[in-house]
């Protein structure tokens, strides 16, 4: 029964690691630069910086396999180089478009709400 079973769970992950063949590999690749994109976003967006909640800005960040941002992202438009974050966010949202459709990721389609603008010692937040 033992072996039985190791046969069986060698012949799972044998599966699994074969399933997708190149496109799981390409799959992963739009992932890397989905989460590259996302890291370089967050390191753009500077939350601190402003004197007041109207200096704040709010940005939808990545993309949900039904449409809309996955989330939002709260920075100082003082602090922060509001063209390259954009434009940053703006790929965001294609790599993870084109990684969710190779992969074949589906959501629930709940929605994301978008949050308030938040100010408190020089720093944006979303809440």
């Amino acid at each position: 029964m033992a072996w039985l079973s190791a046969q069986l769970g060698a012949w799972t992950v044998a599966v699994l690691m074969g399933a997708g063949g190149p496109e799981a590999a390409s799959g992963s690749k739009l992932k890397q630069r989905a989460d590259a994109l996302a890291s370089e976003a967050r390191a753009l967006a500077n939350p601190r910086g402003c004197e007041k909640v109207e200096e704040c800005e709010l940005a939808g960040f990545g993309h949900k396999p039904c449409g809309g941002p996955r989330e939002y992202i709260a920075f100082c438009s003082r602090t922060t180089d509001v063209k390259t974050l954009r434009a940053r966010l703006e790929a965001l949202e294609k790599a993870e478009k084109a990684w969710q459709q190779e992969a074949g990721i589906k959501s629930t389609c709940g929605l994301t709400r978008k949050p308030r603008l938040w100010w408190a010692e020089g720093v944006c937040r979303a809440r």
